[in-house]
């Protein structure tokens, strides 16, 4: 069975430094990734992708909330480790939502648009990782959008698993 796990949620809480209430933050944008470790990826797997996303943010800004797109991580590769967004330079990385060019997200640098860009929920929210296994290589260019990952991934998903944890008071 394809599972997904992380160091960085214990007791199904993410823990603080990979939020808005950890040290290291860009213009109010968390920049620490979780570390995830997967197993059981199926055969003929030659990819995987993530989607880290905050669907309690409906409420509050009318839309669910993009924190991390991940494309093309090899078939070999079965973790990330903690802050990989920054420090692992061949993640093929996705536009966030902290890209909204209005309110007060317009002025935020580009470049915490295409990395991780953390939880910082006004109240408790419930954030979804999603892991696909893919029979392909998706060849997707950094900064792609949300959109152009699922129509890449369509017909090519071998397995997915999910992992959830809160974030908030």
């Amino acid at each position: 069975m394809f599972q997904l796990k992380s160091e960085g949620i214990r007791n199904g809480l993410i823990l603080d430094p990979y939020g808005i209430n950890g040290d290291n933050n860009k213009q109010g944008v968390p920049q620490r990734s979780l570390p995830y470790e997967w197993e059981g990826a199926p055969e003929g797997t030659k990819s995987f992708a993530i989607v880290f996303q905050d669907y309690d943010n409906v409420p509050d800004e009318g839309f669910s909330w993009l924190h991390w797109l991940v494309a093309d991580i090899p078939a070999a590769v079965r973790s990330l480790s903690d802050n990989a967004s920054r420090e692992d330079g061949t993640l093929v990385q996705g536009t966030n939502s902290w890209s909204i060019p209005y309110g007060p997200y317009g002025s935020i640098d580009e470049d915490l648009t295409h990395h991780y860009g953390g939880p910082a929920p006004e109240r408790r929210h419930e954030y979804e990782t999603k892991i696909y296994a893919l029979d392909t290589l998706l060849a997707l260019q950094p900064g792609f959008y949300y959109n152009e990952l699922l129509r890449a991934m369509e017909g090519h998903i071998l397995a997915e698993a999910t992992l959830k944890g809160y974030y908030g008071e």
